[in-house]
Order: structure tokens, then C-alpha cells, then sequence
């Protein structure tokens, strides 16, 4: 079995056979083997009725002859003369003109209740009937089978009892030969090969035709789909009509299609942005120095100078570590730690560490409540998603306003909620800001209080790694609530 899967194996690797040609192929297989089933089922089904059909006809012509028996002084002899079987007297067995071939003679013999043989014709006795034929009738139960003759043919040999007064008389047994039967099966059996191997031809045709027929729109697809390159794919295979395999796949093309159009566009977007962002610090830091470089300047101007280059450096370093993050997440290299963490705890620190900022922009930084609660989780990442959450509305909310810090807790999840009195969001750019370098202001205008434009991408990304979501709603010149919605393991 081992050798044949390896020669299979062997045969498709050196024989290219196209997925038309092994779908036809493994369907005619198959309908061969069922066809083969049906003919196996069928031949025997039809051997053993025309055998039954042999049984009833002896059980028949053995009760005729059974009916044309008379006892008479102890003596068997026949009521009806035309019933007369040729050879049955034991005077005349053995005659030369009477035939004693099996298929030809008639296969009939009578013995008494004590097995003694009255009578047979010439083709019984080159029959082979075991005793059971003989003891069994006598006990009471008729007898059937097959025999062989002395020329191994084989004979259908059926056995009853003759009655008189409730006692057994005779046994009488007749046989039938099964040459015609078996010749007919023969012919049955050549004419079903021939039968069905003209309907596995016509099976292999057909299965490669209709399996061209199912595999034109897949084609079809294909050939559309090598059509698009990664520049261009705005194209879109073409969906059949009808609702199959094909439009399942045509339509999942599409769909990846479209993931695809999506991925590379924020990509490409993406790039842009990161090459902008990159370029103005670098120009900043460009600009001071050979402003710096053209004359002399007085210790004072050169520490102006470069301290504006350290903040450009620190921005352009937070940057980069922040573009290095996401590039790590969306390649699935970050690593995230699941430990157990104090939430309440991990926020008062969090808080305390922002209300230098708050204070210096004259923001009141406040916590409502902080029931405390255990959770499962990355440390530093849950210390850098409310960093950036706080950083984010100090920064947009004018001085004087106030940042507000709320932990409510229930069976499922924790919720932790910054909520500000700044300049708010306005609608049509509430869906957008948790994309990467996104900021409301369409001129992207960068001011010294601005972030990197990627801080809330990043919340974003820890949140959804934390298996959480974050929910936003803001009004213009009220303010914006952040939600973040964390699972509790057990």
C-alpha cells in the first residue's frame, strides 16, 4: 500500500495533471467504484432469486411427482402414466438410450424411510448428494442445495418426505442442473463490463467537460486578478450572479482587494507623514545651528540656541521611539507582559507624575474616584497609555480649566476616564483621531506645546492589545471624555 501512494506521488510530481484533469479523474474513479458496487449487489441479488426461482420449480415438480405415487402391497409405482420418468424402474437402470449427463437427463431419485434406494434415473447417480439430503427429509425437515457431479458441475438438488398416515414413506429428490443459470450470469456479467466500461468513457468526457464548464470563471478570476498590480488596486475581479463557490470567491477577492487598497493607502500615508514629521525637527535643528554658525554670539545667545536644539532632539527622539513601537505592533514583535497590576495604585502614580505639567499650564488635575481593583496586564504599556491619555488633554485645555481622572469598576471590566475642559473635537474629525499622525487642524500647524501626532495611535494600540476598547465624545469648546473599557481576568 506504501509502494502505490509513492508511485501516485511519483506519477504527479513528473506528470503535471491540471486541477481539470484530477477532478475528472478522482470523479470517474469514483463512479467506478460505485458502479462496480451496484454490479457486485446486483449479480448477487439476481444469482440468488434465479436460484430461489430453481428451489420453488423442484419443490413444485417434487410434489407432482409426489402426487403420482401409490402404495400398493408395499410397492411404490406411478398413478399417472404420462408422468413416467425414464430410468426410474431398477429393471431397466443403466440402459445405454436413456441420457445420463446432468444437463441433459433428468435428476430424479426415490428411496424408502429406511434410505434404501427404490429408484433413480441414470443422471442422478453421477450426483454426489451427501446423506443430510436423506436423514433430514426423514426428520422431518425438507432438504435443498447444491452438488456437485462426478464431471464437477454443479446441481440444484431439493429433497422431500412422502406421507402416509402421518409417517414418512419415501424420500423423493430432485435436482436441476445450474449450467444455464451460470451460463446466463456469464452473459450478464460480460455485458455489464461492457455496459460499464462504455459509461465510464462517456463518465470521463463528461466529468472533463462539465469540470472546464465550472472552472471558466475561476479562470476568468484569475486572469483579472493577475491583472492587478500593487500599484493598482483600484481594480476589482468580476462577481457572477449566481450565488456559488464563485461569487464566494470573487467576493472575498474583493474584500482582500479592499483590505489590501486600505492597508497600502494608510501605508503610503503613513510614510508621508513619519517624512514630514522627521523633516521639520531635523530643518529646526539645521536652521538654529547655522544661524548660530554665520557670526559670533555671546554665551548667553549659544545657550538659547542650544537649548532650543535639545527640546527639537528630545521631540525628534520621543518620535522615533514612538514610530519604532508601532512598527514593532504592527509586525507583532512588541512584547506584552501579563502580570498581575494594582490599577488604583498604578493611577495615583501615573497622575502624580502629570501634575507637573498641569501645574505649569495652570490646569487643575484632579482624581474623582479610585476604588481599587486587580487586573492582568503590561505594566509600563498600561503606564504609557494614560501618560499619553493625560498628556493629550493638558495640552488642549487652556490654562485656568481643569483634567479630571475616574476609575469605575463591575463584574466584567474596569473603566478609566479622562475627562478635560478644553477646546473639544469637532464631529467630523471624531472618527479619525486615533489614526497616526491625524490632527484636527487641516493646516497640521506645529506648535511647541504640539505632540508627535501619534500618541493617541499608541493608546489605541495598548488598549486593543489589552483585548479593550477606548470611546471618545467631545463637544467644541466644552471638552473630550476618554473611555477606556478594560477586561478583568479571573
Amino acid at each position: 500500500m506504501k509502494s502505490l501512494g509513492s508511485l501516485l506521488t511519483t506519477l504527479r510530481r513528473s506528470v503535471p495533471f491540471s486541477l481539470r484533469l484530477q477532478l475528472a479523474a478522482w470523479y470517474t474513479i469514483a463512479f467506478a467504484v460505485l458502479l462496480l458496487l451496484t454490479g457486485v449487489v446486483f449479480y448477487q441479488y439476481l444469482e440468488r432469486s434465479l436460484e430461489a426461482s430453481v428451489d420453488t420449480d423442484l419443490g413444485l415438480r417434487s410434489q407432482q411427482i409426489a402426487s403420482s405415487l401409490v402404495l400398493h402391497q408395499g410397492t411404490i409405482t406411478l398413478h399417472d402414466p404420462t408422468l413416467a420418468l425414464p430410468g426410474l424402474d431398477p429393471a431397466v437402470h443403466g440402459t445405454d438410450t436413456i441420457s445420463s449427463e446432468v444437463n441433459q437427463g433428468t435428476l430424479v431419485r426415490l428411496l424408502d424411510a429406511h434410505g434404501k434406494l427404490l429408484g433413480e434415473t441414470p443422471a442422478f447417480h453421477t450426483l454426489q448428494a451427501p446423506k443430510s439430503s436423506v436423514t433430514q427429509p426423514l426428520q422431518g425437515t425438507p432438504w435443498q442445495g447444491t452438488v456437485l457431479s462426478t464431471s464437477d458441475q454443479e446441481v440444484r438438488l431439493y429433497s422431500r418426505t412422502l406421507t402416509s398416515a402421518g409417517k414418512p414413506l419415501a424420500v423423493i429428490q430432485v435436482g436441476e442442473s445450474l449450467a444455464t443459470l451460470h451460463a446466463l450470469l456469464h452473459q450478464l456479467v460480460a455485458a455489464l463490463l461492457a455496459v460499464g466500461a462504455l459509461v465510464l468513457v462517456s463518465c470521463a468526457l463528461g466529468s472533463y467537460w462539465l469540470a472546464g464548464r465550472s472552472f471558466a470563471p475561476m479562470k476568468q478570476l484569475a486572469e483579472t486578478a493577475s491583472k492587478i498590480q500593487a500599484g493598482d488596486l483600484h481594480q476589482r475581479v468580476p462577481v457572477p450572479p449566481v450565488r456559488d463557490e464563485m461569487q464566494y470567491l470573487a467576493l472575498t477577492l474583493n474584500r482582500m482587494l479592499d483590505s489590501l487598497d486600505e492597508s497600502f493607502s494608510r501605508q503610503r500615508r503613513f510614510v508621508a507623514d513619519a517624512s514630514h514629521e522627521l523633516r521639520t525637527p531635523v530643518t529646526v535643528i539645521r536652521n538654529k545651528a547655522d544661524v548660530a554658525l554665520k557670526k559670533s554670539r555671546t554665551p548667553q545667545e549659544y545657550s538659547i540656541v542650544l537649548q532650543g536644539i535639545s527640546a527639537e532632539t528630545e521631540r525628534l527622539s520621543q518620535l522615533i521611539s514612538d514610530l519604532l513601537a508601532l512598527a514593532r505592533g504592527d509586525e507583532g514583535q512588541a512584547q506584552f507582559e501579563h502580570e498581575t497590576v494594582r490599577l488604583d495604585t498604578l493611577i495615583e502614580s501615573v497622575v502624580a507624575n502629570a501634575e507637573e505639567l498641569a501645574h505649569k499650564r495652570n490646569i487643575r488635575l484632579s482624581i474623582q474616584t479610585l476604588p481599587p481593583v486587580t487586573l492582568l496586564g503590561d505594566e509600563a504599556r498600561l503606564i504609557q497609555m494614560m501618560l499619553n491619555l493625560l498628556d493629550n488633554a493638558i495640552r488642549y485645555t487652556n490654562p485656568g480649566g481643569s483634567v479630571q481622572v475616574d476609575l469605575l469598576v463591575n463584574v466584567s471590566e474596569v473603566q478609566f476616564i479622562v475627562q478635560d475642559t478644553g477646546i473639544g473635537i469637532a464631529p467630523e474629525h471624531l472618527p479619525h483621531i486615533f489614526e497616526r499622525f491625524y490632527r484636527a487642524d487641516p493646516s497640521r500647524t506645529r506648535t511647541r506645546s504640539s505632540g508627535t501626532g501619534l500618541g493617541l495611535s499608541i493608546v489605541e494600540w495598548i488598549v486593543r492589545k489589552h483585548e479593550g476598547s477606548i470611546e471618545v465624545s467631545s463637544q467644541v469648546g466644552q471638552g473630550s471624555c476618554f473611555i477606556v473599557h478594560l477586561p478583568i481576568f479571573q
